[in-house]
């Protein structure tokens, strides 16, 4: 089986995209645009080789679409940031591993964590599917970011 190349990554920190496509003229010019739940990148050069690295603070799913001299799009590629919410993850795992409660608190935890984890997963998918629904992509991680940042009131 071929494996295939992700054609955007980004950095374990989220701070940098390394994007590679290949290019049907190689002699370009190109320019990049990248947008995300952080902000946007605009015109950047994108090299005839097809392949650029871009410092850039991002979160979110992270759309980079590629125009050529006539500013037409030649291609759109997506991703998902995972940074934000693997560290909600991470520390709603640690909170449910530590809790000493006497109630259903530690569990819901980890529950909430579980969900947080699928719609992050979800929405990676949808963005390496081949039809890219970009929007259903972005409700899914929305959604995980709004689970991160909910507090349950109902105490024990």
């Amino acid at each position: 089986m071929a494996s295939s190349v992700n054609p955007i990554v980004i950095s374990p920190n989220c701070k940098q995209i390394t994007i590679t496509t290949p290019l049907p003229d190689p002699g370009g010019p190109y320019t990049i645009s990248i947008s995300s739940a952080t902000g946007s990148v605009s015109s950047q050069s994108f090299p005839a080789t097809g392949v650029v690295t871009i410092p850039c603070d991002v979160s979110g799913v992270v759309v980079a679409t590629i125009k050529n001299t006539e500013g037409l799009t030649v291609t759109t590629l997506a991703a998902v940031a995972t940074c934000q919410i693997d560290c909600c993850i991470a520390k709603l795992v640690e909170s449910a591993i530590n809790c000493t409660c006497k109630c259903d608190k530690c569990k819901e935890e980890l529950d909430r964590a579980e969900k947080i984890f699928l719609l992050l997963q979800s929405a990676v998918y949808i963005v390496s599917a081949t039809d890219q629904n970009i929007k259903d992509a972005q409700e899914k991680y929305a959604k995980a970011n709004e689970l991160c940042t909910e507090v349950c009131a109902c105490g024990c």
